[in-house]
């Protein structure tokens, strides 16, 4: 390997379960965690449904979907699926790993061991801050409670938003409604879509890359409100506004995102966003002859509903699993 390939390798595991952003903020802090002049590479680890059967209970999202979530990061470099529940120095080596990364929450297999006690002996183990504000756990109590009260305050999403802004490269600008104004350095073919965004999976991420490459361009992302996605789909969105904003701003296929995006979009905001395409999967725009609406299909995506008729399906395996959480 020359001076030029060397990179410090570092690994992350773990279920990535209905792909919310504290799994994305473990990722981008293990970009800067350890101290290193050489240039990073991150390799994600992501868990079978079967292992996760066995040592957390049911999984939310199937083993395919968070598969691909967890592709579409933009500081993953390399995805290994159907990793052991419990990190082996036989796996990690395999891919030259340096240090492992995880959250400062403990984490046990089925029989109560540390899952990273291998890395930890070996001296190749770092802690990240684990983000609060959500989990897995806190998703499923939405799903069965959805009257519950959720975000108590929108501040720290706010910060989360920022560091997730300026840890892409380029930075991924992040706007509000009608009055957005792009930078001036934004590249100038520029294409947009807008959406609820909702309950982040695989179909998303397949969406958001089919309207950057048939937009042509850089791809700006309108995300609704929360009053906007109820009043589409006739219940409250799973994920919270902000929420769903930093899925977008991860996803390696999205260079832009307003909030706040009105569904329909008047002229004179894409005109002042300086767009050249619409790309549409479903919404329909009036245009000037000199934005061009596009269609793409859609692939199927994940909803509220889906996640429900999922989680009462196998209803006592998910409570046992909220009851083993402390939910």
């Amino acid at each position: 390997m020359t001076t030029s390939e060397k990179r410090t390798r570092i690994w992350l595991d773990g279920c990535f379960d209905s792909g919310h952003f504290a799994h994305f903020n473990a990722v981008r802090q293990a970009l800067t965690l350890v101290p290193s002049e050489l240039p990073v590479h991150i390799t994600v680890g992501v868990h079978s449904d079967a292992e996760i059967l066995k040592n957390k209970g049911p999984p939310l999202f199937g083993e395919r979907e968070r598969y691909d979530v967890i592709r579409g990061c933009r500081w993953v470099d390399q995805v290994v699926e159907d990793v052991p529940y419990v990190t082996q120095l036989s796996t990690i080596d395999q891919y030259n790993i340096d240090f492992v990364v995880h959250g400062d929450d403990p984490v046990l297999d089925a029989d109560g061991n540390d899952c990273y006690a291998f890395a930890k002996a070996a001296g190749r183990y770092v802690e990240c801050k684990r983000t609060a504000g959500i989990s897995t756990t806190s998703l499923i109590e939405r799903i069965l409670h959805p009257d519950k009260p959720r975000i108590s305050s929108e501040e720290p999403l706010r910060e989360l938003l920022r560091a997730f802004s300026q840890s892409a490269t380029p930075n991924v600008p992040v706007l509000t409604g009608e009055k957005a104004v792009l930078p001036e350095e934004f590249p100038a073919t520029r294409a947009l879509t807008c959406g609820a965004w909702d309950c982040f999976g695989a179909g998303h991420v397949e969406l958001l890359r089919r309207a950057r490459e048939a937009g042509g361009g850089s791809l700006i992302v309108g995300v609704w409100d929360d009053a906007t996605v109820e009043e589409v789909t006739g219940e409250k969105p799973l994920l919270a506004h902000l929420e769903r904003a930093l899925a977008l701003v991860q996803c390696r296929h999205v260079d832009a995102v307003i909030l706040h995006f009105p569904r329909t979009p008047s002229l004179s905001l894409l005109s002042s966003l300086g767009v050249s395409n619409v790309v549409t999967f479903g919404e329909t725009y009036d245009a000037d002859t000199s934005i061009k609406v596009l269609t793409v299909d859609c692939p199927p995506l994940q909803t509220v509903a889906l996640l429900r008729e999922k989680v009462h399906a196998q209803l006592q395996l998910f409570e046992d699993r909220q009851r083993r959480k402390g939910a």
